[in-house]
């Protein structure tokens, strides 16, 4: 699994590479820009969005210590993001209690974790912010309860139960075949 993942990251990073290099032949891209890009903010300016999803999710899952297949089954959840090639993936979501963006951040958990308010707009629009909030939130919970199922369960509901929600995040540890059959469901 591990040599699937280093392949997955390695080709995206390569996919990444040939673009930034097409764009700078048109001159609409600066050369300091492609230094050091995958760490650099203005990633998901540059490139799709799932792209961009993808390093973010890599990017904040490691910082945060928080497992892969645990950050990209609740991107997959929350939003159905599919991974770094599904081109139709659309974070800026709503749901119907209010959740917003990539992540499905709830505006009152954002400024818990930011300890200060965060606008509906940038939760909705702000892709790093979202993910990073949602893996902060992550560590928390996991700091608290110390058992991804409990934690997964909180952050579907709010409270600190294993629903269905949370045995698939824990269970699916090969998340990528959620990348492959887009037809899946969780139940």
């Amino acid at each position: 699994m591990k040599t699937k993942n280093l392949l997955i990251t390695a080709f995206s990073t390569i996919f990444l590479m040939i673009f930034f290099s097409s764009l700078q032949s048109f001159n609409t891209f600066e050369v300091k820009e492609t230094k050091n890009f995958i760490s650099k903010r203005k990633i998901y300016e540059s490139t799709t969005v799932s792209l961009a999803m993808h390093n973010l999710l890599e990017k904040y899952s490691s910082e945060y210590d928080i497992p892969k297949y645990i950050a990209y089954n609740i991107s997959y959840l929350e939003t159905r993001y599919r991974g770094p090639f599904d081109w139709n993936y659309k974070p800026n979501q709503i749901s119907c209690v209010g959740a917003l963006g990539a992540m499905q951040i709830m505006p009152g958990t954002a400024k818990l974790i930011e300890k200060k308010p965060v606008s509906k707009q940038v939760l909705l629009n702000n892709i790093e912010l979202n993910i990073q909030i949602s893996m902060k939130l992550l560590r928390k919970l996991h700091n608290k309860y110390k058992d991804w199922s409990i934690v997964c369960g909180c952050y579907n509901t709010g409270k600190p139960i294993v629903n269905d929600y949370a045995r698939f995040c824990v269970k699916t540890k090969d998340y990528t075949k959620n990348w492959v059959n887009l037809n899946r469901s969780y139940l």
